[in-house]
């Protein structure tokens, strides 16, 4: 952001803070020729000298100017007499004024907020729908302009380590910051409190006090009348450190942040991949779905991991949205990418959905719930209270019976069947070319008891897989073929008359009913898919 040599500076020049605003917003891309710039007033010395030096900036670099005052309804008529003061200032410079009236304290009351955290995030709404309403310019979204300086990033930084932080905490309070609509930035982030007083009393600025500025029961407040002037005890320059501390964190946050893009780009693919079915019963935004390998996911470094989920959580879920996952967040969806069974599923703010599949981690922004049970926290790797990972009850296709020989087409299930009888002593045992989607198998006539019919599967159906060597529950069965949850309602089983599981089509005969060789004759069934969709696995 600055080095040392533009921290501090004095006496204090009033030029100098317009030099260091004039440069830092050059450099860092805060301000543009034709850009719409709402600068966030509230009437104190910061907002004032923020309006007053981008007031004179608009004679060297043409952009549009307007001025918003906030009234977070916290101090009775002080707030309408504040709001009064910065209508008069902006209409002194020839600005058009916006004043808003937001209610901090229900805000704090209705999602469990402090009363300085309600204030924030309600005086950035208001503000972000100003410049919404208004519009991007020439130059792109509208900015909204904040009177941040030099004193506030090194508060921001001791705050963040005080109550715990990562890296990026450490990185305090960045310069611009894009969102849904608009674009905040802070032109004074390398000018200091005193020279921000200086630069009031040359120009003759006379800024509103506000109180609460001097409350203690406020954090930041507590940070700078008790915290700060303790470590200053110690080190003179402590600001001057923490702010270096900022510079240094965010450099190497950009750098991993980078890192993990790199990262990102080669484990992500938007879609499903062929054999997976993800998200059954919800409805994915389209466009939205990404699937993540796995497997690669686990060989990350543990920094990269979190930062690669992060990215594509944030940007599923929106700006706004994304900034409610926070940290908690996305270490569960590093847990649940590692250690969920398939199908285990976790939600996050945005209507952003986690899935675990067998080779991928999928996410997507999904709009409506599962159909059955709900989408739980996935802490046994199941769908949540109520989940089954049993076949549904109501919506199954009726079975079709077999015409015995000739083709069968099931049109709800997408194959077709054709059953013919081969004669004892046919050594060729001619078979139609194999092609994509056809499977067969060879059964004993007088083994099985016709009719034959496909359904799909039902609660309690078992059979004995060839070479398993006993019987297996068909759930189970599915599972160790790594068979997609979402196809496993609707694939295709060949039954008999007394309805014994014959064949798992495509999957694996019970072993009772097939062919021997050397026998009579054979029924051969081949099955076809329809229409090109995802084959079935290999079981191991």
């Amino acid at each position: 952001m600055c080095d040392n040599d533009c921290m501090m500076v004095g006496p204090h020049d009033p030029d100098t803070v317009y030099g260091k605003v004039r440069e830092f917003s050059l450099t860092e891309g805060l301000l543009r020729e034709g850009d719409r710039v709402l600068a966030a007033v509230s009437g104190g010395p910061d907002s004032l000298t923020l309006l007053h030096v981008l007031s004179r900036l608009r004679d060297e670099l043409p952009f549009d100017l307007r001025v918003a005052y906030v009234d977070h309804g916290l101090r009775g008529d002080r707030g309408a007499v504040e709001m009064a003061f910065v209508a008069e200032t902006a209409a002194e410079l020839g600005l058009e004024f916006h004043g808003e009236t937001v209610d901090a304290a229900a805000a704090a009351g209705r999602g469990g907020l402090s009363l300085e955290e309600a204030a924030r995030q309600v005086r950035y709404e208001a503000l972000a729908a100003v410049a919404r309403s208004w519009g991007p310019g020439p130059a792109g979204e509208p900015r909204v302009a904040v009177g941040h300086n030099l004193d506030d990033q090194a508060e921001t930084v001791l705050m963040r380590v005080i109550e715990g932080t990562g890296l990026d905490g450490l990185a305090g309070m960045p310069a611009l910051r894009r969102d849904e609509g608009w674009v905040l930035v802070r032109p004074l982030l390398t000018v200091t409190r005193e020279e921000i007083l200086d630069y009031c009393r040359a120009w003759s600025l006379e800024p509103r006090s506000d109180e609460t500025n001097t409350d203690e029961r406020f954090r930041r407040n507590f940070v700078r009348a008790r915290v700060l002037p303790l470590l200053e005890s110690y080190n003179p320059r402590v600001r001057e450190a923490l702010v270096r501390l900022a510079a240094i964190a965010r450099e190497e946050a950009e750098a991993l942040e980078e890192e993990a893009a790199r990262r990102e780009a080669r484990l992500c693919r938007p879609g499903v991949p062929e054999g997976e079915s993800p998200f059954a019963g919800l409805s994915p935004v389209p466009g939205s779905v990404v699937a993540m390998s796995r497997a690669g996911l686990k060989r990350l470094p543990g920094a990269l991991r979190k930062r690669v989920l992060r990215r594509v959580l944030r940007r599923l879920a929106g700006p706004e949205a994304g900034r409610d996952i926070g940290r908690a967040g996305v270490e569960r969806a590093v847990r649940a990418a590692e250690r969920f069974r398939v199908g285990g599923r976790l939600e996050f703010p945005g209507g952003v959905v986690l899935e675990a599949g067998y080779r991928y981690v999928f996410l997507a922004r999904c709009e409506g719930r599962r159909e059955r049970g709900r989408v739980g926290d996935g802490r046994d790797g199941r769908h949540g209270p109520g989940a089954s990972d049993g076949p549904a009850d109501s919506g199954r296709p009726e079975p079709a019976v077999l015409a015995v020989p000739g083709r069968t087409e099931v049109p709800a299930l997408g194959w077709s069947f054709t059953a013919e009888f081969i004669p004892a002593g046919d050594g060729t045992r001619r078979r139609a070319p194999r092609g994509p989607g056809r499977m067969e198998v060879d059964l004993d006539p007088d083994e099985v008891e016709m009719p034959l019919r496909v359904r799909t599967r039902r609660r309690g159906d078992a059979f004995r897989p060839l070479g398993v060597g006993g019987t297996k529950k068909l759930k189970d069965f599915f599972i160790s073929c790594k068979t997609p949850r979402a196809e496993r309602d609707r694939w295709p089983l060949l039954v008999d008359a007394s309805d014994r599981i014959v064949w798992v089509v495509g999957l694996r005969p019970d072993e009772r009913f097939l062919a021997r060789r050397g026998a009579g004759g054979v029924l051969r069934v081949t099955a076809e898919r329809l229409k090109t969709r995802p084959g079935g696995r290999a079981c191991r």
